[in-house]
């Protein structure tokens, strides 16, 4: 029998296993060790767990001390072979971590997002910016010069989608009227090199970075679709009032370019709300809505040139003002005082509201003076409610008092959510999937999950996971040799089960809005199919934990075939591939110093932890964890998962403070991010 069909058959018996929730004849409920128990004592499988790991006398310390550790110096690239190289050991316990379901996620929606980008997003743009250039050349042509701001609005519409249509495809010709100026934006897009304060641009921002870079379609649509999504058209700006003028009346005349055709405004929506139940909404006023205004105040009269009239335009000022237009909670490009650029203003596809993206602003200056760079950390402790990370921000909030009340607003903030709020989108989604991992561990789960050390880990486990989040939405993060496939073992679930049932309901809902715009490849179908169902067998196992409930042997195998089930998900032409947990994420940048923060993953980590089952003795588990750092680049440097996995091989930052409970090893202390000496 050859390797393949080995392979086959073994994912075939892994999926028959039908596990049972039959729990033995006397078999009493589960207590607990308490967590006042340590030491814990080395369970006798150790040696078992050691053939594979070998631990330093440090490890064991830190295993004796607080009943699991990380160890760093083992550098886990594919968690399939990871976890299919502990199938043949029937001593090891393995132990299915949350950083695992996170990952496959990840895996998954990544690569999805890709495809759905090249072969249906990638077109719908390229689409949409050659009918609005043309649709705006013609208007460009036929307004009068007597008409000044509408000529000027419509020339201002030809650059815009110019210059786009150019990021899409070369050999795009300018008309005369807008050349030079045209070919100087696209070279400052391509050079990325260039940043500007308000009302200019950071061009930094248009680097292909995330699953974009190396992909030369991909690629195209990401400098193209931050060229759309970043540009603003402005409403008002007291210190450069004629610019505002032209940049309203351009709304407008954009407004009626889409809606005056059924065509591009279909298209438009198309776009624009599968990237809204992705990313979440746009943080700006849309075209669309400067139509409901034109509706709201000229009614079905309205034309251009009632724009010349300044008394029209500060009435449609007016209604923009209203609540029912969206307000910028983030700053789109770097200002040289607070509140340079006025909170309203209108962008053709705008860039996406994130959460985070907001607390990280609000906990910066002006909201905390003197305080020009947010950390991770604040995110897990206002979006995600961990007090955890609010412990290890002590520090900072020492140095600055305002850091303190700023979290607390935030925290009461995102509290208020609602399941509609947080499952409006996959990136709320995902955020949403992160909150249990840090809430209080319950009373009733192992000793080893009851101290500061664990929340520590489950820190680092949701910032691995946002990290990949923030670098899945950068625009808007292999089978092998199988050893015999009848080995069985002991295995354990962390027991979390809301986090893997939010994943599987967000497998769900990638699915079905995919399928209702017809969107979704078979290969992505495939694999969502195979985590979903998963992820809920999974639930049920860490629920039954959770409740101090039996683990029956079946069940127990089950988890112990998991490395089958991996490779069986990332098999060749079955479903997607297995990526590389190395990626980097630029999140925040502060405009006085060119420093931008950077969050990373580097290699998964092994886990060893201790737990005793109901009626049994000690054991010791094996499982996987992220590897997460935070630091900053200096002069607007924004880095590539390739620059970052050089950057891992070569000088990688140090691990972050929060690190120190479970590591057998002390890392950077301070809570500050750490600073690159030097451009990559």
């Amino acid at each position: 029998m050859n390797r393949q069909r080995l392979l086959v058959l073994c994912v075939l018996i892994s999926l028959s296993v039908a596990p049972t929730t039959a729990k033995p004849a006397g078999a009493g409920p589960y207590t607990p060790i308490p967590a006042s128990a340590p030491p814990f004592d080395l369970p006798a499988n150790l040696p078992a767990v050691e053939a594979v790991y070998p631990l330093s006398d440090a490890a064991k310390t830190r295993l004796r001390s607080i009943g699991f550790v990380v160890l760093p110096e083992y550098d886990i690239q594919r968690l399939s072979n990871a976890y299919m190289g502990l199938f043949p050991r029937e001593r090891v316990s393995v132990f299915i971590t949350t950083d695992v379901a996170l990952h496959l996620f990840h895996n998954v929606f990544d690569d999805l997002l890709a495809e759905l980008e090249r072969t249906h997003l990638s077109d719908d743009v390229q689409w949409l910016v050659q009918s609005l250039y043309t649709a705006s050349t013609v208007r460009y042509e036929a307004i009068p010069q007597a008409q000044v701001l509408g000529k000027a609005a419509a020339r201002h519409n030809v650059l815009f989608f110019a210059v786009a249509a150019r990021l899409l495809d070369d050999p795009f010709v300018f008309p005369n009227y807008i050349e030079p100026e045209a070919s100087e934006y696209v070279q400052k897009v391509l050079d990325h090199s260039v940043t500007e304060f308000y009302p200019g641009d950071d061009y930094t921002q248009y680097e292909p970075r995330g699953h974009y870079a190396g992909d030369e379609q991909l690629e195209r649509y990401f400098r193209a679709l931050k060229w759309l999504s970043r540009r603003i058209f402005r409403i008002e700006d007291f210190f450069y009032p004629a610019d505002a003028d032209v940049e309203l009346t351009a709304a407008a005349l954009l407004a009626q370019c889409i809606t005056g055709d059924p065509a591009i405004q279909s298209r438009w929506t198309q776009v624009y709300d599968v990237t809204r139940q992705l990313a979440g909404p746009a943080d700006s006023i849309t075209p669309l809505m400067v139509q409901q205004a034109l509706d709201n105040v000229f009614g079905t009269a309205f034309t251009l040139d009632m724009l010349e009239d300044a008394a029209n335009r500060a009435a449609l000022r007016t209604e923009l003002q209203r609540d029912i237009y969206p307000t910028s909670e983030v700053i789109p490009v770097p200002l040289e005082f607070p509140g340079q650029i006025p909170p309203k203003y209108v962008q053709f596809m705008g860039e996406r509201y994130l959460p985070d993206a907001e607390a990280m602003q609000e906990t910066c200056f002006p909201y905390v003076l003197e305080r020009t760079l947010p950390s991770g950390l604040d995110v897990m402790a206002t979006v995600l409610a961990s007090d955890r990370a609010e412990h290890w921000l002590a520090d900072e909030i020492a140095i600055h008092p305002q850091l303190a009340t700023q979290l607390a607003a935030l925290r009461l903030q995102f509290e208020g959510y609602t399941e509609a709020d947080w499952t409006k989108s996959t990136y709320n989604g995902w955020l949403y999937s992160l909150r249990p991992l840090l809430q209080p561990m319950p009373a009733g789960t192992p000793a080893f999950m009851q101290g500061t050390a664990w929340q520590d880990k489950e820190l680092n486990t949701a910032l691995g996971s946002w990290t990949q989040l923030r670098h899945d939405f950068i625009l808007y993060g292999k089978q092998t040799y199988i050893p015999s496939p009848w080995a069985q073992g002991p295995g354990w679930v962390e027991p979390v089960p809301t986090a893997f049932l939010r994943l599987a309901d967000l497998c769900d809902q990638v699915r079905d809005m995919l399928d209702g715009y017809n969107m979704l490849p078979a290969a992505h179908r495939h694999s969502l199919g195979q985590l979903a169902p998963k992820l809920r067998t999974w639930q049920h196992y860490a629920q039954k934990v959770a409740d101090g409930d039996w683990l029956s042997e079946q069940e127990q195998d089950d988890i112990h075939r998991v490395g089958i089930w991996l490779l069986g998900l990332f098999m060749d032409g079955w479903g997607v591939t297995e990526k590389s947990p190395l990626l980097v994420a630029d999140v925040a940048s502060d405009s006085n110093t060119a420093r931008v923060l950077h969050e990373g993953t580097g290699h998964f980590n092994p886990l060893i932890v201790v737990y005793t089952p109901p009626g049994g003795e000690p054991i010791a588990g094996i499982g996987y964890v992220f590897s997460h750092y935070e630091f900053a680049e200096p002069d607007w440097n924004r880095l590539t998962d390739e620059e970052w996995e050089q950057r891992l091989q070569q000088n990688p930052p140090p691990r972050p403070a929060w690190a120190a409970g479970f590591l057998p090893v002390q890392p950077h202390l301070m809570y500050f991010p750490w600073v690159a000496k030097s451009s990559w």
